[in-house]
């Protein structure tokens, strides 16, 4: 095991154990949290096989290594935005759906006081 591989199999401990703590402090929910331990998983996975991955981004004629993984990178950062997306975009009509049904409750409220108080 080389140097650069030991480096990379730090970090992968590191981002896995920084998952699992955000996940035990209820920082992460459990369907995101699942999402992250799986890319921590890979992570570590890579950093175990790193030369193989080097031999692999040979034979498909990638001279360069590390740019095989930034470019699998990109590609999964990118997917990974748009999923955020959707779900950003899901909580706020699920957001405004709670908005509309709380101000529609307090003007029911607010009804039903005034009848009461008018027919005093």
């Amino acid at each position: 095991m080389d140097i650069v591989q030991v480096i990379a199999l730090i970090f992968a401990l590191l981002f896995f154990m920084q998952v699992i703590f955000f996940t035990s402090r209820n920082k992460l929910q459990d369907k995101q949290a699942f999402l992250w331990i799986v890319f921590g998983i890979i992570s570590l996975l890579i950093a175990l096989f790193l030369p193989s991955i080097n031999k692999f981004a040979h034979y498909i004629g990638i001279s360069y290594m590390p740019a095989l993984i930034f470019m699998v990178a990109f590609l999964v950062i990118l997917n990974l935005l748009i999923y955020q997306t959707t779900v950003i975009s899901s909580q706020q009509e699920k957001l405004k759906n709670v908005i509309q049904e709380l101000a529609f409750l307090k003007k029911q409220i607010k009804d039903y006081i005034k009848d009461k108080e008018d027919k005093k």
